[in-house]
């Protein structure tokens, strides 16, 4: 820049309405720049403007304000040569500020990309689904019913349960489930504590492991039926729990009934659980469970249901068959199914 300098300074200046030399070099300058300035792009625009229009307001001061001479007269060879010396100086400076502001924007896409990049590999990009044991059925996949571990809480050891996934929202477990005949439900207190059947087929899941969940968490119970001709219902009940062996697995709470079978249970809460060879019926004269041939809450009155009685497809009055009375009174059921979830 200096030699330029040096060259304008010794040429000289048409006095006239017309531009001189170093006016017109001055110009080519300046639309050289805006012309190579506006090749970057619309990302820079506003700061190729900004430069611009700097450039232009410094020039227009330069060459309209022109330095005095000794005499005080203003010298025409003197204005151009110190006006385009701030100028160039000015320029210089403007240029630094655009090659700063150019360098910045050309590391806007890498930066970009290296962003992206940290945001996709981030734990928080995408949900993480719970791995089992899970807490309750509610943690299983939403997408498919089966047989899935759990854990109740840190202390507690992990046992399989049947997770039903797709009826009533999902995230139920199934404590009991008949639907063929092929499990025999006429067994003792042993059996009914602990449980007998396989998870995929028919079975009961034990009144020991339904004390554990229902009294570590709050739970709702639904029971489905269907009898022999295909007609189904379903009674729900938004609170249930099961007391412990040594308050002989009551049936502590249940609350608030719904459905379209008929309310089946609440008769029975809180009567003690009741086997063939366990009465707990509150009956010294008769031992419903055995009268009925199905472990259940039973009053000492009887009950309004009898789900674990024997399998048969009755339509006669038969106690000892597999019954909800407010649905089908005695008759014998096809199907019924036990399921309780975590409020």
């Amino acid at each position: 820049m200096g030699s330029t300098h040096a060259g304008v300074e010794g040429d000289d200046h048409d006095g006239g309405d017309g531009v001189g030399d170093t006016e017109t070099a001055l110009l080519c300058f300046f639309f050289a720049r805006l012309s190579r300035n506006r090749m970057y792009g619309d990302g820079e625009g506003a700061a190729n403007n900004w430069l611009f229009w700097q450039l232009a307001d410094t020039a227009n001061n330069v060459l309209q304000t022109p330095p005095a001479s000794s005499d005080g007269i203003k010298s025409t060879d003197g204005i151009m040569g110190f006006g385009l010396e701030l100028l160039l100086t000015k320029l210089e400076h403007l240029d630094h500020k655009l090659s700063d502001v150019q360098s910045q924007i050309n590391g806007l896409p890498e930066k970009m990309a290296s962003i992206r990049a940290s945001y996709e590999t981030s734990p928080t990009a995408a949900p993480q689904h719970k791995q089992p044991p899970f807490a309750s059925c509610k943690d299983a996949p939403a997408n498919a019913s089966g047989v899935f571990l759990i854990r109740l809480n840190k202390t507690t050891s992990t046992f399989k349960v049947y997770c039903e996934m797709k009826s009533f929202g999902g995230g139920w477990i199934v404590i009991q489930h008949r639907f063929n005949g092929s499990v025999d439900f006429y067994r003792n207190w042993a059996d009914y504590r602990d449980g007998f059947g396989e998870l995929d087929s028919e079975f009961w899941l034990g009144l020991e492991r339904v004390h554990q969940i229902t009294a570590a968490r709050a739970h709702e119970i639904v029971i489905e039926m269907k009898d022999f001709e295909g007609n189904y219902g379903y009674a729900r009940y938004n609170a249930f729990q099961v007391g412990s062996e040594s308050e002989q697995y009551k049936l502590k709470i249940l609350e608030w009934y719904s459905g379209t079978a008929g309310d089946g249970m609440s008769r029975q809460k809180g009567m003690k659980f009741s086997t063939i060879d366990r009465d707990n019926d509150g009956n010294s004269d008769k031992n419903w469970a055995d009268l009925n041939s199905g472990a259940w809450w039973h009053s000492s009155g009887g009950s309004s249901s009898n789900l674990n009685g024997p399998y048969k497809n009755v339509i006669a009055r038969d106690y000892k068959s597999n019954w909800w009375y407010n649905f089908k009174k005695y008759q014998g059921l096809s199907f019924s199914r036990m399921m309780i979830r975590e409020l």
